[in-house]
């Protein structure tokens, strides 16, 4: 549009598309509970949240995730794992031989770190064993710490 034009002779609507600001906010810069949320149901919902039937929320992005049970890959299990990673511990320890000498070694530094790592494991997976396998996994975290002590005990 040129200078001195008027929109109306030029048949332009010089018009922006309107926006709508909702407050969604729960309670006042006071601290006061606004009541106009409570009472207005669009208002009520986050964004991005999907009411679901009994009053609970679910963020959008997780009614796309399909929840079904995690099986173990087959011919191992979480046994096999403890007890793959007890191993070297027992090596560093001077209880099993070195495969490659014959020769028990003493690695101290060496069987710290695989118990640290056993015990880390037994952390991040704290409520997704089974009794049996927190019941082996404290049993052999246990049995390595003990063998880890009396070593370090004659080892200085």
């Amino acid at each position: 549009m040129a200078a001195g034009e008027n929109p109306e002779e030029t048949g332009q609507d010089d018009q922006k598309p309107s926006i709508k600001v909702t407050d969604r906010r729960h309670f006042t810069l006071d601290g006061e509970r606004r009541t106009e949320v409570d009472e207005d149901p669009e208002l009520a919902t986050p964004v991005g949240v999907q009411p679901i039937p009994g009053g609970a929320r679910r963020p959008e992005s997780d009614t796309k995730f399909e929840h079904r049970p995690l099986d173990e890959p087959e011919g191992v299990d979480f046994t096999m794992l403890i007890n793959a990673m007890a191993q070297p511990a027992l090596l560093y320890l001077g209880e099993i031989p070195h495969p490659a000498t014959g020769q028990p070694t003493l690695d101290l530094e060496g069987a710290r770190l695989q118990i640290d790592m056993l015990d880390l494991l037994r952390v991040k997976c704290r409520g997704n064993m089974t009794p049996q396998e927190d019941n082996l996994l404290e049993s052999v975290l246990h049995q390595l710490r003990m063998r880890y002590v009396a070593r370090s005990g004659t080892a200085g």
